[in-house]
């Protein structure tokens, strides 16, 4: 499969100046982004449906276009999302108990999770100190579920999978799947830009937990995608980008043409299911004369003078 660099690419503000009408291109892509993130079945989302969600959070994320876009529409700060907060779950655990920990939080049908963490407690320990008691004393140090609000860098930054004291964060989640579970491509030689032993690819590789019928990266994905669709800055972007870079859409039975290169546009309006399209474009506009397979003249080759 694909070979990758070593060196990874570093993440950059976007700074290339963008004419009106690029950047309400841009607002629209972010924004249509977004609008399909809050169409999935997070009750029940499809393994197909959370790779094409990776690929979009891929974009938002990694690629920083809704930061982007958050500062082309005029915003202050970062939008920030409400998820759960795994670091603080595990804050009071002592990492040598931790075999792993996953942060979750989506609302699916049947299985789901808010924080799900397996402990090891070494046996010489628990013999010592009583099964009983010491298992007590160290799940008591768990907080399963805490929530808060993370502003976009910080949300990118925190982990959604621990395992001792290494971590995976929801960035590099995202892009896991995007990158190697079929997102964007799928690739299985990762030997090349992937980390030691104990890294967040190995981790990941691992396959821990299902819940369901996703294998854990793919529940954090809907869990990551969930946070992003329902959170109210999410919303309001959704609706700034509507006010300042409105699109008129043609009626869906209205094809345009532009007579040349450069000249104006046209348009043949198709009146009725039943009559071919050469009827009726006549129908629509008697001046169009179309050709026998639905074609006007003006389309056809010209001489350029």
């Amino acid at each position: 499969m694909a070979k990758h660099s070593k060196q990874k690419r570093a993440r950059h503000p976007r700074r290339i100046e963008l004419t009106q009408d690029e950047a309400h291109e841009f607002l629209r892509v972010v924004r249509d982004d977004l609008e399909l993130l809050r169409a999935l079945d997070f009750a029940k989302p499809s393994r197909a449906a959370v790779r094409v969600a990776s690929s979009i959070l891929r974009r938002l994320f990694h690629e920083g276009m809704y930061a982007d876009g958050w500062r082309i529409a005029g915003f202050d700060g970062q939008p920030s999302f409400t998820a759960v907060d795994l670091q603080a779950a595990v804050a009071r655990v002592e990492p040598r108990y931790i075999h792993y920990a996953y942060a979750g939080g989506a609302k699916t049908l049947g299985a789901q999770h808010s924080g799900y963490m397996l402990l090891v407690i070494p046996k010489v320990e628990a013999e010592a100190e009583g099964h009983e008691v010491v298992a007590k004393r160290v799940t008591s140090t768990f907080q399963p579920g805490p929530r808060r609000a993370f502003p976009f860098n910080e949300f990118c930054s925190s982990p959604v999978v621990i395992s001792g004291t290494a971590s995976v964060s929801r960035l590099a989640c995202i892009r896991y799947v995007a990158n190697k579970l079929g997102g964007v491509h799928w690739d299985n030689e990762r030997g090349a830009w992937t980390d030691p032993i104990s890294s967040r690819h190995r981790l990941l590789d691992e396959g821990h937990l299902i819940v369901g019928r996703l294998p854990a990266p793919l529940y954090e994905i809907v869990s990551i995608a969930q946070a992003v669709a329902t959170s109210e800055d999410t919303t309001l972007f959704i609706a700034k980008v509507g006010e300042i870079a409105p699109e008129s859409e043609l009626a869906a039975n209205v094809l345009r043409f532009r007579e040349g290169r450069t000249g104006k546009y046209a348009d043949m309006t198709f009146n009725s299911n039943d009559a071919p399209p050469t009827q009726q474009a006549k129908e629509s506009n008697p001046s169009l004369e179309a050709t026998a397979n639905g074609v006007p003249p003006s389309a056809a080759p010209q001489v350029e003078r």
